[in-house]
């Protein structure tokens, strides 16, 4: 401690340090995980912008999806695998490809004449199992009306209904269809 001459108090003066303050550097595992995180999301990007270029590139415009009368649920991996396929292969397997169809002819089912009489109408589908030949050879209701008679009345008429059989790569094979028969009183009514 030391004391001026008026007898002030003053702290004793320090050295100044006047070399230049050390830098801290950053660490070299920091500087390895900056580099890996920054080449792991440039390769990110690339494979995903080849990714959309190259979809685009064999994208074709894809036709609107046509319903058909019967549901056929045999044919659904097929139809699958013709829409993953390009346009060309598509056509041409489009003309060997086709589903079950009912001829046209086939018996109209009876309406019930007391379902009739009261009024009483609904919807029945009848899952038919077909030959290759397009015959049935098991038929069952898939979905009831909730009236026993009318579910009787369709179930007879598609046991005796004729169907194109379902083709398999130009091939008839066994497949099965989905019928939906409606029972309409007002329809019938109306037309007699």
């Amino acid at each position: 401690m030391t004391q001026s001459a008026n007898n002030e108090y003053r702290a004793p003066e320090t050295l100044e340090d006047n070399a230049a303050p050390t830098r801290r550097g950053v660490s070299p595992v920091l500087l390895v995980l900056l580099a890996f995180a920054l080449t792991t999301a440039a390769l990110v990007w690339m494979a995903q912008h080849r990714q959309v270029s190259q979809q685009a590139a064999t994208s074709a415009p894809t036709p609107a999806p046509t319903i058909p009368a019967a549901d056929t649920s045999r044919e659904r991996p097929a139809q699958a695998a013709v829409a993953s396929k390009p346009k060309k292969a598509v056509d041409r397997v489009a003309a060997t490809n086709r589903q079950p169809r009912a001829m046209a002819g086939n018996v109209e089912p009876k309406y019930p004449a007391s379902m009739l009489r009261a009024g009483v109408g609904g919807t029945v589908v009848v899952m038919a199992e077909l030959d290759a030949n397009g015959n049935p050879v098991d038929v069952k209701i898939a979905e009831r009306s909730g009236e026993r008679e009318l579910d009787r009345a369709a179930l007879n008429a598609v046991r005796q209904w004729r169907f194109e059989p379902a083709l398999r790569n130009g091939k008839a094979v066994a497949s099965s269809v989905r019928v939906p028969v409606d029972f309409k009183p007002s329809d019938l009514v109306a037309t007699q």
